[in-house]
């Protein structure tokens, strides 16, 4: 008895290479979309990060203080602005004890001085912060 080698046809040949291609296709599509979420994830921490910093710094210091020159990136800048909150009862709006309710407003700037990320945070001060 003569055995036969059975051998792929070309049509089989072309089915797995197509398979194959297309898995391939697939896992770059899923690869490249991790990707970009990656970077984009990154971008809005390091925005937050740097939002964050300003803020506590600006907490701490005042809304007048200077930034230190390491705290951000060469080329970002940051604002503070001291705003009297206005949005609360009548009565919440005299002072107490010398005390009274006022709102920074922070900035960060990127280099080309378009505002990157920006907060309210609300904080008790004295009366002599607002003048």
């Amino acid at each position: 008895m003569i055995s036969r080698k059975q051998h792929f046809t070309l049509m089989e040949v072309m089915i797995a290479a197509t398979i194959l291609a297309l898995a391939a296709v697939a896992t770059m599509g899923v690869v490249g979309s991790a990707r970009s979420s990656l970077l984009r994830a990154q971008k809005r921490w390091a925005r937050q990060h740097l939002l964050t910093s300003v803020a506590e710094m600006y907490l701490l210091a005042g809304h007048e203080a200077t930034l230190p020159e390491d705290l951000l990136p060469q080329g970002f800048s940051a604002s503070c602005e001291l705003l009297e909150v206005d949005a609360i009862h009548e009565e919440a709006k005299e002072p107490i004890n010398g005390w009274l309710l006022g709102e920074y407003h922070i900035c960060v700037y990127d280099v080309n001085g378009a505002l990157m990320a920006e907060t309210r945070v609300r904080k008790v001060l004295k009366e002599e912060d607002f003048d």
